[in-house]
C-alpha cells in the first residue's frame, strides 16, 4: 500500500490518499471471500471479541468482504463529487496454502489500513467531511483486526495451524457443468464492478444510481453462492490471474477488471446489455446440463433475475433515448 508522505491540505492529495484506500478496499473485498470459500464449511469458531458470542469463522470472514465493498462504494461516490477519478485497480490479492497464513494476512492488511486512515495528516479544519469518513471506516477496520486476531487464536489453539485450504480438483473443473460456473463466476465478477462504477458515475441521480446499485449487488450474491456451489461440487474458486509463488501461494494484481473509461449514460447502459445477455446464455447452458435437484433451483433463480437485470437494461436505454438533453 503506497503512503501518504507530508500534510494533506489540497483536493490533489485528499483524492489520492482517497484512491490508495480505494485501491486497497477494492482487493479486500475480494481476497477476504477467496478466502472464506476456500476453507471448510461449519468447522472453525472463535469468541466474537465485538459480538461477544462464538461465531463461524468462514461467515465472519465473508461479512467482512462484504463491509470492504461498502467501503469501496463510499470512497468512490465522494472521489466522484469531489471532481476525481475512482481507481479501480487493486493492491495484490494471495490466497496461501494454509488457512492459518490467509488469517495472519488478513489481520496484517486491515492494520496496515487503519494506519493510513487514522495517521494521513489530513490538515485541521481541511475537507472534514472526508476526514470524518475515513475516520469512520478506519474504526470498521479496528473492528476486522479485533475479530482476525480472534480468529487465528481459535485456529491455533484448536490445533488447526496446519490446516491446509481446499484444492481445485483439475479432474471435476474439466467436467462441463463446474468449467461453466468458473466461467460464468468470471462474468458475475466483472458485471458486480461494472455495476458499481455506474453507481459511482451516475450517483448524483438517484433513480439510475440504486438501480444499478441493485443490479450490482444480485451479482455479488450470485458470486458469492456460486462459490460455495463449487465448494459443494467438490473444487474451490479460481483466484483470476493468479501466478503461483514460492511458496506455493497463488498472486493476483488483476483478480478484477480494472479499465472502466467515463462514460455518459447511454454508452454506460449499452456495455452493460450484452454483458448481461452472456451471462444469460452461460446460466442456460449450465442448467441444460444439471440435474434437477436444489442446484438446479438455485441457478435457475440466478438466471430468472439475469432476465430481470436485461428487462431494466432495455427499459433504461429506451428511457434514456426519449428524453432530449440527458447525458
Amino acid at each position: 500500500m503506497k503512503k501518504i508522505s507530508g500534510p494533506i491540505e489540497d483536493q490533489k492529495t485528499v483524492l489520492e490518499l482517497m484512491n490508495v484506500a480505494l485501491e486497497h478496499e477494492w482487493a479486500v473485498s475480494l481476497e477476504y471471500l477467496i478466502h472464506a470459500y476456500s476453507m471448510a464449511k461449519g468447522k472453525h469458531f472463535y469468541e466474537d471479541p465485538v459480538m461477544q458470542q462464538r461465531t463461524d469463522v468462514r461467515a465472519q470472514t465473508i461479512q467482512i468482504g462484504i463491509d470492504e465493498m461498502y467501503h469501496s462504494l463510499q470512497l468512490g461516490i465522494v472521489i466522484t463529487q469531489m471532481g476525481g477519478e475512482p481507481s479501480f485497480r487493486t493492491d495484490e490479492v494471495i490466497r496461501f496454502p494454509r488457512v492459518i497464513d490467509n488469517l495472519k494476512r488478513d489481520k496484517r492488511t486491515e492494520d496496515l489500513v487503519t494506519d493510513l486512515y487514522q495517521n494521513s495528516a489530513i490538515k485541521e479544519g481541511f475537507f472534514p467531511e472526508v476526514r470524518n469518513m475515513v475516520l469512520n471506516i478506519s474504526y470498521d477496520e479496528v473492528r476486522h483486526s479485533r475479530q482476525f486476531r480472534a480468529m487465528i487464536e481459535a485456529v491455533e489453539n484448536s490445533g488447526g495451524a496446519d490446516e491446509r485450504l481446499i484444492q481445485a480438483d483439475p479432474g471435476i473443473d474439466g467436467r462441463d457443468d463446474v468449467r461453466l460456473v468458473h466461467e460464468i463466476m468470471m462474468l458475475e465478477n466483472d458485471l458486480m464492478h461494472r455495476y458499481l462504477r455506474s453507481t459511482i458515475l451516475f450517483s448524483g441521480h438517484q433513480d439510475l444510481s440504486q438501480r444499478l446499485f441493485k443490479n450490482s449487488i444480485d451479482h455479488m450474491r450470485h458470486w458469492d453462492k456460486n462459490a460455495g456451489a463449487l465448494v459443494r461440487l467438490g473444487t474451490v474458486m479460481r483466484l483470476e490471474n493468479a501466478e503461483r509463488g514460492a511458496k506455493g501461494e497463488e498472486v493476483s494484481r488483476t483478480p478484477m477488471p480494472a479499465d472502466y473509461p467515463k462514460l455518459d449514460r447511454r454508452p454506460a447502459l449499452e456495455i452493460l446489455l450484452p454483458a448481461e445477455r452472456a451471462l444469460v446464455a452461460k446460466y442456460e447452458a449450465l442448467l441444460a446440463c444439471v440435474p434437477p435437484g436444489d442446484l438446479h433451483a438455485q441457478w435457475r433463480l440466478h438466471l430468472a433475475l439475469k432476465r430481470e437485470h436485461v428487462f431494466t437494461l432495455e427499459r433504461l436505454l429506451e428511457n434514456a433515448g426519449r428524453v432530449t438533453g440527458l447525458k
